[in-house]
């Protein structure tokens, strides 16, 4: 390091085992390298629990530091015993995060804290006072919540998904902030009780918008999402924010044969990422494989984290035009060459099929996963499913439309020149360093 220059310690604390999450924290990583001021040098470390995507923050030249306690890494679901409306199943585990990154901050004693949608990591930060920013897929916050942020009703509260799409609307709009607010998900109980028990002493954690709370929010999302909104001053919309690297990567010969542009039938790219339910994802590999879906060129991907192999593979139907696989795939080139996808809306998900100007079929598996779905439904690029509707022929009949519909894909292609035209990299690197030069009283070392 040379003489007079200043180092900035950076501590990421995320849901490593989730593939959206482990994809944007270190593409933030990355545009601090790339777009580093002069003067200054930074280092990165990565808190994990244990997490499959570890070996590529190590590829990326980063560090990982394990803290406890140590969990599987495959799933975020399993490894927090996720029941809904609670993110951690039980409350001894939530305690047991926190301590343990906690006890990881203590001993990096970083000069910055970088958190997604990991409550745990936010809690440990506050309690030790790191200054800290926040990235999110969406701007969170009550107010954002209770004007526009949410479009249709909740798929939890399923006798109500059953009104016409407009009834639903004009529900949720005259719905009143404070029982928005008391959604049990929105409460997170055992977190909360973990946090006491941690000897949590600051402000009361009342629900999941305190626990998460930051110096700065960055939110990775399309700006065309959300005009309009009047944002707190300390939330900035950067843009999106998804893998980008891997479109040099080899696309393996048997997608490059299912999805050859001289083949007959449409070609669909199924993912459900790493949170996806395997209810879902069965499903739809049964309306993909049976039926009009067999004369359709399907690539599906089956993540470990949702099922095996194996039992995708049994739920196909003989005789179709389908590829399951588990392995990985370059996600910016098989987008590229879709005419659509099917999905759990999940942020990257979305924002790789819009950059490839591909339109989307989806059901969400949480709140974030609806609202990114009901966006991209509401600029006409796609549709969204309720979940108690994902079954064979309703996905069929979604998919047929979106095929035979030309105006999905052009609107699809018109929110592509929106995510070209923004480098979420580049403005998150440039916020950050922004905030670390005005708020942190870093000396030459």
């Amino acid at each position: 390091m040379e003489v007079g220059t200043k180092r900035l310690r950076v501590a990421f604390a995320v849901a490593l085992q989730d593939a959206g999450e482990a994809t944007r924290s270190l593409e933030i990583a990355r545009g601090l390298r790339e777009h580093i001021p002069e003067g200054w040098s930074v280092e990165c470390v990565f808190l994990s629990h244990g997490s499959r995507f570890a070996p590529k923050i190590v590829d990326a030249g980063f560090e990982v530091h394990d803290c406890s306690p140590r969990l599987g890494g495959i799933s975020f679901r399993e490894d927090l015993k996720t029941r809904f409306p609670e993110l951690v199943g039980d409350p001894e585990i939530a305690r047991r995060l926190i301590e343990g990154e906690r006890r990881a901050l203590s001993e990096l004693r970083p000069d910055l804290l970088i958190y997604g949608f990991w409550p745990m990591g936010a809690i440990a930060g506050r309690m030790l006072e790191i200054p800290a920013v926040r990235f999110l897929p969406l701007p969170l916050h009550p107010d954002i919540l209770d004007s526009s942020l949410l479009k249709d009703v909740p798929d939890d509260l399923k006798p109500l998904t059953y009104l016409p799409l407009s009834a639903r609307r004009l529900l949720v709009r005259h719905v009143p902030k404070a029982l928005k607010m008391r959604a049990p998900i929105f409460r997170q109980r055992n977190i909360r009780l973990a946090a006491q028990a941690c000897g949590w002493s600051g402000s009361p954690l009342r629900n999941v918008f305190d626990m998460l709370r930051a110096d700065l929010t960055i939110v990775l999302d399309l700006e065309d999402f959300h005009a309009g909104e009047a944002l707190p001053p300390n939330f900035r919309i950067m843009g999106p924010l998804f893998a980008s690297v891997d479109g040099t990567a080899e696309v393996d010969p048997a997608i490059l044969r299912l999805f050859d542009p001289s083949s007959d039938g449409p070609k669909v790219f199924c993912t459900m990422g790493s949170s996806g339910y395997k209810e879902h994802l069965l499903e739809a590999v049964r309306a993909l494989t049976s039926g009009i879906g067999k004369g359709w060129n399907s690539l599906i991907l089956a993540s470990p984290a949702i099922c095996s192999l194996e039992e995708a593979k049994a739920s196909a139907g003989a005789g179709s035009n389908s590829h399951i696989t588990d392995a990985f795939v370059p996600a910016l080139s098989v987008n590229e060459m879709a005419d659509v996808v099917v999905s759990h809306g999940g942020q990257g998900t979305v924002q790789t099929a819009l950059a490839c100007g591909t339109p989307i079929v989806g059901v969400a598996m949480q709140l974030e996963q609806q609202i990114n779905l009901d966006n991209v439904a509401a600029k006409g690029a796609g549709i969204r499913i309720p979940a108690h509707r994902w079954k064979a022929p309703n996905i069929q009949r979604a998919v047929r439309s979106v095929l035979a519909d030309g105006k999905y894909r052009d609107n699809a292609r018109r929110l592509q020149q929106s995510v070209r035209s923004a480098d979420g990299k580049k403005s998150s690197a440039e916020a950050i360093w922004q905030f670390v030069a005005n708020r942190l009283n870093l000396t030459p070392r």
